[in-house]
């Protein structure tokens, strides 16, 4: 912060010194900040419609999984792009609750697929349940993937 208030000090002092050079320079300044703001304001644009064509699904399903891992997450790529370096945010709730019940101090909840994942195809895998509150038992939770995040690349 003092940095900032440093060199716009800087920068008034010079203004008012040499309004010639300065005036030129600070709209040059400004004009390449705009741009920089508007290529990085379109790429987000354009990562977040892509991650809102990654689908993911968390289901307790012991049937379908090993023992000690029933909770059966799916991801499925329908992007026109490999997605890759693809991470989640666990949450369990109550039917019409938003309150998270998994006990957070002892397990993050934070999820991890490292292996790219295509255009149309889809992952599956099973994760053992992380420590939830007292008082909740986990086959009575609904379990959603929350915070997204992947990276999208040819």
């Amino acid at each position: 912060m003092p940095l900032g208030i440093v060199l716009l000090l800087v920068w008034l002092f010079l203004l008012l010194r040499y309004p010639r050079i300065m005036l030129p320079a600070s709209g040059v300044v400004v004009g390449l900040a705009l741009l920089l703001a508007a290529f990085v304001g379109i790429q987000q644009w354009q990562n977040n419609q892509h991650l809102d064509q990654l689908h993911i699904s968390i289901d307790y399903q012991p049937e379908n999984c090993e023992f000690g891992k029933p909770l059966h997450a799916v991801i499925n790529n329908r992007s026109d792009l490999t997605a890759s370096n693809i991470q989640w945010q666990l949450i369990a709730t109550q039917a019409g609750q938003q309150r998270n019940l998994l006990d957070i101090s002892v397990a993050g909840g934070n999820y991890r697929m490292d292996d790219p994942l295509a255009p149309g195809d889809t992952w599956q895998q099973c994760f053992s349940v992380p420590p939830v509150r007292s008082g909740y038992r986990a086959p009575d939770l609904i379990f959603r993937a929350a915070d997204p995040s992947a990276n999208f690349h040819d």
